[in-house]
């Protein structure tokens, strides 16, 4: 059992063998990710290290034979017996530097114990584009791209990352083959403890300009927007959603893409859902998407629901329909989410127009009901015009108020260039108000019936029907009922003026 010279002391091969085992076990000791004030400790101790460690490259001896060590060896093409005996890496700083660079970094941008997630970048693909995780102490989630996910932030304090936008539709220039667009990523969510969740993306667009024997491959269908990331369990407002992408077809059917739906909070708000994609169809059908469902909340303000998209179609007989609003989110202690409005449908030539849905207000336990999103509008030119229907107000379970309903859309038709039209127009009906508390609560208001109009006499031979009002909603126990909305009127618009000019 040799000995060795170190600096003076003598030591025995042992003691190095055993300095060798006990690293080891420290460094095992790391990787393992250990909780508490020693990992903390030790996670400082190695971001503050110097690069080079203070014993670099001390002369050890075999004080038996005084045999020569690495740093004093004949070179390696020597002859056999004059090259060292004992391993180079003994006393050597190589060994040292190579394993700190090997180390995953503790603290700092993508550090795993303190740090922000990195954020995904450009030309990833797969799981690569989602945004890191937070360190897991503390640290904002990382931004996703292409559809991926937002990373998670860590378990004290930290926001969650923004999803990724989807990926709009490809087509082939050379065969036509499609590769269709992809939905948003999801947000993530807030610390653990305290922290905001971060918003969705939104989903890929469609414009098809294909002109296919095959009517399937003509239409565009655009994706879904990502949901919102939660906030913390303690404090922390939920992400929103992100919005439906668009959809454009030349010689098919479009539909837009539905908004995603918005993240849900413990002591924060709730995101709010996303607006559903706009649609356009020059031969065939045009449909919106819906708008996303608000996040609820534990104690706060559920979100608000997302906005339907809006719709165009062109060809005779086609049919442009707007999308429905999103619902508002639910609320246990705070306000239930307004309800989205509905989108307008909106046909050019002889095509006929929907509006959407306004949609429903969030309900709460003891609080106020969320009002109801207005119903979107039906405006036709030589089509028939019909608007949507109001969404009714949210319920108040305990204590509070119901929402009111939204109001019915309007319905209007426009006629030719000459103001002629034979189409009618219907205004929708107004949402009934939300139930009060059952402590004396007022009940919701009912929404305005929409209005409806055609083309002045001669030339519109349609018939106008407005929308009837809603109704009001129940009062709980000692409180009132709420009003019921005024119905819409229905008429006739101006006649079509002469804009030719006078003759002198």
């Amino acid at each position: 059992m040799g000995h060795y010279t170190l600096g003076g002391l003598r030591v025995s091969k042992d003691s190095v063998t055993q300095t060798q085992s006990t690293s080891l076990s420290v460094r095992s000791y790391l990787a393992a990710g250990v909780m508490g004030t020693a990992m903390v400790g030790l996670g400082v101790a190695l971001a503050t290290a110097p690069a080079e460690p203070a014993f670099s490259g001390i002369e050890i001896r075999l004080v038996s034979n005084e045999a020569e060590l690495a740093a004093e060896c004949a070179p390696s093409g020597a002859a056999a017996g004059e090259n060292c005996g004992v391993s180079s890496r003994v006393g050597s700083s190589v060994a040292p530097a190579a394993f700190v660079a090997t180390l995953p970094t503790v603290i700092g941008s993508g550090g795993w114990l303190i740090g922000d997630g990195l954020d995904a970048v450009e030309g990833c693909v797969g799981t690569a584009c989602n945004g890191g995780n937070g360190g897991l102490l503390w640290g904002n989630g990382g931004d996703a791209l292409n559809g991926g996910r937002g990373g998670n932030a860590g378990f004290l304090f930290g926001d969650g990352g923004a999803g990724g936008a989807g990926y709009a539709a490809y087509y082939d220039p050379e065969t036509g083959e499609r590769l269709a667009p992809t939905a948003g990523g999801r947000g993530g969510n807030g610390a653990f403890l305290f922290g905001n969740g971060g918003i969705g993306g939104d989903g890929g667009s469609d414009v098809n300009a294909l002109n296919s024997s095959v009517a399937a491959e003509n239409d565009a269908v655009g994706a879904r927007g990502g949901n919102g990331g939660n906030g913390g369990m303690f404090g922390g407002s939920a992400g929103d959603a992100g919005w439906g992408g668009d959809a454009f077809s030349a010689n098919g059917n479009a539909t837009g893409g539905a908004g995603g739906t918005g993240g849900s909070a413990t002591r924060g708000n709730g995101g709010w859902g996303g607006d559903g994609g706009n649609a356009e169809a020059y031969v065939g059908d045009a449909t919106a998407g819906s708008g996303g469902t608000g996040g609820n909340t534990v104690n706060g303000n559920g979100g608000a629901g997302g906005w339907g998209g809006d719709a165009v179609a062109y060809s005779k007989g086609a049919v442009a329909t707007g999308g429905n609003g999103g619902r508002g989110g639910d609320a246990v202690l705070g306000s239930g989410g307004a309800g989205g409005r509905g989108g307008i449908g909106t046909p050019e030539d002889e095509a006929d127009g929907f509006g959407g849905n306004g949609g429903s207000g969030g309900s709460v336990v003891v609080g106020n009901g969320g009002n109801g999103g207005n119903g979107g509008g039906g405006d036709a030119l030589n089509g028939g015009g019909t608007g949507g229907k109001g969404g009714n107000g949210g319920d108040s379970a305990l204590a509070g108020t119901g929402g009111n309903g939204g109001a019915g859309g309007y319905g209007q038709v426009w006629g030719d260039d000459e103001g002629v039209s034979s189409d009618n127009a219907t205004g929708g009906a107004g949402g009934s108000g939300g139930r009060g508390g059952l402590v004396a609560g007022e009940g919701g208001d009912g929404g305005d019936g929409g209005d409806a109009t055609i083309p002045a006499e001669p030339g519109g031979t349609g018939t106008p029907t407005a929308g009837a009002g809603g109704s009001g909603g129940s009062g709980g126990l000692g409180g009132s009922r709420g009003e019921s909305g005024e119905d819409g009127t229905a008429g006739r618009s101006d006649p079509v003026s002469d804009n030719s000019g006078d003759d002198d």
